[in-house]
């Protein structure tokens, strides 16, 4: 696997990672024995079935057999490739990228530099959240939280802030901890054109913006009513910075993570008080835009969590308009889309005041297909009692229909195709070769990025006694890595025939002919995050130690004479059957070399000489004779 990464950095990386901390964020992991054990996040798992091995630094569901390293773990959670997850973790443990691989090559703050700032916004966060809590500076937020009935607990489980009205408080709060073009840059601050500098967020109730890995990274704030500040704006959100790209990052998405993976579905909301209200109802599966409309980015990141997307925007002017404009760009990027559009113009945090959470729910789960979303805003737009709004309700569904792949030959496509003819009264034939043509040009145009598969192959099932014995095999090895060199000159991979095994096997005796012992640390580093491999690995480490490998590797075996020997019993009886398969192939080849042949004895030549030597053998041990030597 070439990442561009060299292998020393990866092991850093590997190192200085601790897969227990990292698992704990997304299972919660309970003591067992030496390691640890969850339920499994890649199946519906009722009973415990997921197992952590702090020794190995490596994890495996011993019921779908999902396993690997740190790197895959990264991988399957946040549906990433490798190079990705190297860096995510590397950022996890403020480890500098090589300058080659850091921001692609351009110079941008490095690790280091970005924890730097992040410690800046957490520091600002303990500030406003105090200041929301504490004297009468916060009346007014706390007053404002109370009559839009959201608890203590939420507002603690958000961590909601307050800026006093006061625009150099966190400046002047900071001095002697941060300076003030660190508050600047990460948006806490402005600058005026003559360097003098203000607070950014004053007289405003305070949103801490977190990223995936569940860091404060940047914030957005309510002007209250009362207040004696004034703004054109409402809400106020932080600009980009080297620590917040707005386009990518979702609000409340580090809480509402588990919940859509669960559930396969996100429900998208516009505003930070509606994405609260829903997760208070209980309904957690809600993320909000950050005063953005959808992005391809947004689009892409909720694709590698949820099948289905709803998107619950306001229901005024303004958010049905900007509901259409993401219906298209989620239909560009192949996803199940829904629209729900709340009557009487109300936001989410308004019809969960008058209504409960199941009803709300019931309107999330029959929520229209996109396209009947769509189908119906270009009808009420433009009607149908006219050639002109005929034209133009065909025109913008088979653009519509024409930037969605997913679409395409489908028995859906047919059915949306059919409604909208029927309805305008068009010819179908004209209506596909129209968008056949639209589809055409935007091939050309599409340059949206398709996601990574990631699929790990099941541990291989034993169905004969040579492929149990291949396993034993691999068990002697993983747990008692001294006989490899042993091993290696008498088995070979060819001797194997279930390919995952042979795999594994091969990875072991590299390791060994390197002149290291195929210790299973080796082992992990040696297979590259290769989720097969650690899979296998994992699940042979565990029979292993379940059939005490260990203790049967004891028992020595013993010479004609009565004398141990350095070989134990265990291994010869594993080996034997391999040995004995192989020794049925070479005779079953030799059969075939002398059938070919009619010469006589004494005129052999030396391959057929050997050919025949191997048949006399095998027959004479299959006798139980000893065989003499033939020559």
């Amino acid at each position: 696997m070439s990442t561009g990464f060299g292998d020393d950095f990866k092991e850093q990386v590997r190192t200085s990672t601790d897969l227990v901390e990292l698992i704990s964020a997304t299972v919660a992991l309970v003591p067992n024995g030496r390691d640890y054990k969850g339920l499994c996040p890649f199946h519906d798992d009722r009973n415990p079935s997921f197992n952590v091995y702090p020794d190995r630094q490596t994890y495996r569901c011993w019921v779908c057999d999902m396993g690997g390293d740190c790197f895959t773990w990264i991988q399957e959670i946040e549906k990433v490739g490798f190079p990705e997850a190297v860096r995510i973790l590397a950022e996890r443990a403020r480890l500098d990228l090589p300058a080659a691989w850091s921001n692609k090559g351009k110079r941008g703050p490095s690790n280091s530099e970005k924890s730097d700032l992040i410690a800046v916004v957490e520091w600002a966060v303990n500030q406003m959240e105090q200041s929301l809590w504490t004297g009468t500076q916060g009346q007014l937020a706390r007053r404002y939280l109370q009559e839009r009935n959201i608890s203590e607990e939420t507002i603690r489980k958000f961590r909601l802030g307050y800026h006093p009205e006061d625009w150099s408080w966190l400046l002047n709060t900071s001095r002697g901890r941060f300076t003030g073009k660190q508050l600047v840059d990460v948006s806490l601050a402005g600058e005026r054109d003559d360097g003098t500098r203000y607070d950014n967020l004053v007289g405003r109730l305070v949103f801490p913006i977190l990223d995936e890995q569940g860091r404060t990274v940047s914030f957005g704030g309510r002007v209250l009513p009362g207040s004696n500040i004034t703004s054109d704006a409402k809400y106020w959100n932080g600009t980009e910075t080297s620590i917040f790209q707005k386009r990518r990052i979702l609000y409340a998405f580090d809480r509402a993570r588990e919940s859509i993976r669960k559930r396969k579905q996100a429900i998208v909301v516009e505003g930070y008080m509606d994405c609260i209200a829903c997760h208070q109802a209980g309904i957690t599966n809600v993320v909000a835009t950050l005063g953005t409309a959808m992005t391809d980015d947004h689009v892409r990141f909720l694709n590698r969590f949820a099948e289905t997307i709803v998107l619950n925007y306001d229901g005024d002017q303004p958010g049905r308009n900007a509901a259409e404009r993401s219906v298209a760009r989620f239909i560009a990027q192949d996803v199940d889309l829904r629209v729900l559009i709340l009557a009487d113009g109300q936001d989410p945090a308004d019809y969960l005041e008058r209504n409960s959470a199941d009803e709300f729910q019931a309107l999330i789960d029959s929520a229209p297909e996109a396209w009947e979303y769509k189908l119906q805003t270009v009808l009420s737009r433009y009607g149908i009692t006219s050639v002109h709004g005929k034209q133009q309700v065909l025109n913008e569904m088979l653009e519509f229909l024409a930037v969605g792949p997913r679409l395409q030959g489908t028995v859906r496509e047919d059915l949306i195709l059919r409604r909208v003819c029927g309805l305008i009264q068009t010819d179908e034939l004209r209506a596909r070769r129209q968008l056949k043509d639209l589809r055409q040009r935007h091939s050309t145009r599409r340059t949206f990025r398709q996601d990574e598969e990631h699929f790990v192959p099941p541990d291989p099932v034993v169905k004969t006694g040579l492929e149990l014995a291949e396993r034993e095999l691999l068990e002697i090895i993983v747990s008692c890595p001294r006989h490899t060199s042993y091993i290696r000159h008498h088995i070979g991979p060819d001797d194997f025939e279930q390919p995952q095994h042979r795999r594994l096997l091969e990875l072991c005796f590299d390791l060994e002919e390197a002149g290291e012992l195929p210790e299973f640390h080796r082992i992990v580093t040696a297979a590259n995050s290769s989720a097969e491999i650690l899979s296998l690995a994992n699940s042979v480490a565990d029979s292993a130690q379940e059939k005490g490998i260990s203790e049967l590797m004891a028992e020595q075996s013993a010479d004609e004479n009565g004398s141990d020997t350095s070989v134990p019993l265990h291994l010869e009886r594993v080996l034997h059957p391999l040995l004995e398969r192989r020794a049925r192939y070479h005779t079953l080849q030799s059969t075939h070399k002398m059938t070919q042949t009619e010469t006589s004895l004494s005129s052999l030549n030396s391959d057929a000489k050997e050919a025949l030597r191997r048949i006399y053998n095998f027959r004479q041990g299959q006798m139980g004779n000893e065989p003499p030597s033939f020559k």
